[in-house]
């Protein structure tokens, strides 16, 4: 009889739990609306733009508006800009934030990986100034050259413009990289370390046989934050060039930013959703490698 009573009581269904449920569609629900406005809702608008043409009457062309961004020579200059640009300064960062890594790992360099990270937590504004005032035409490495009796030379418009936007690049990303890699690279075991530089007495050889293998998701995790943190170089070039930079650092933003102007919403949305589709690719992508170097392990 108790027995019976227990089960009964077991399969009586609980006061809270519908309260529950409905306090957490509640919670989330602030969330989900502004998500639906600001997020959802545009990007369909968005993606309705990208297949039509007009302004105020709009009609159905189907594949017309890609075919016309594809053959727009502002839009094929940001893209071979954004190539040459994360092959360049993209591969750079990667091995560079490797380099620090292991360097911090082999010894106490707290102090250091922390002073990467400043350029962090620097507002833009304050950066793009003393960008500036270092390289630009009334800057301190013109003024020492000055003294030195050589005329002043214009970094920051001359063909110096794409390696200082890189080497910016590198002194904003390079910190937070090697701090997750090393964090990655103290969670391996040691002894795997230990076996093989007692086997092969080779550094070098761990690093590429060993340990890259082993930080594969790592890599792709710090390759795509890469990829990402590319696009948020538009505030740095913005705050020191306006809307005209130079054609070497011309951005998606700055064609983006070209067309709303224009009311082109054709060109706008179309490049947005190639630019979605393309990360979603490479998201897509690196996630299917992930599972697959899982699988083979």
């Amino acid at each position: 009889m108790k027995q019976m009573d227990d089960h009964a009581a077991r399969s009586r269904p609980h006061r809270g739990a519908g309260t529950g449920r409905w306090w957490g569609a509640l919670l989330i629900l602030p969330s989900l609306t502004g998500f639906c406005l600001f997020f959802l809702l545009p990007f369909l608008g968005s993606l309705y733009y990208t297949f039509t043409q007009g302004v105020v009457a709009l009609r159905f062309v189907g594949l017309a508006n890609f075919t016309d961004l594809l053959s727009t020579p502002l839009f094929l200059l940001v893209v071979k800009n954004t190539l040459v640009f994360l092959a360049v300064g993209g591969l750079l960062l990667m091995v560079l934030s490797l380099a620090v890594s292991i360097i911090s790992v082999k010894g106490d360099f707290l102090w250091q990986r922390w002073a990467l990270l400043l350029p962090m937590v620097i507002p833009v504004a304050s950066l793009s100034l003393g960008w500036n005032a270092l390289w630009g035409e009334g800057g301190v490495v013109n003024r020492t050259l000055g003294l030195l009796g050589a005329g002043p030379v214009d970094f920051l418009r001359g063909g110096a413009a794409f390696p200082l936007m890189v080497a910016l690049y590198l002194l904003k990303n390079v910190g937070y990289l090697s701090v997750i890699l090393s964090g990655a690279i103290r969670a391996l075991p040691t002894e795997l370390r230990d076996s093989y530089v007692l086997d092969s007495n080779s550094e070098t050889g761990y690093v590429f046989y060993i340990l890259l293998p082993q930080l594969k998701g790592t890599l792709l995790f710090c390759g795509t934050v890469a990829i990402m943190n590319y696009f948020l170089m538009f505030r740095d070039i913005y705050a020191l060039y306006g809307s005209n930079p130079p054609e070497e650092l011309y951005m998606l933003q700055h064609f983006m930013n070209r067309n709303f102007y224009q009311l082109n919403y054709q060109h706008l949305s179309t490049a947005a959703f190639l630019t979605v589709l393309v990360m979603v690719i490479l998201i897509g992508g690196g996630a299917l490698l992930r599972r697959r170097w899982r699988y083979v392990e």
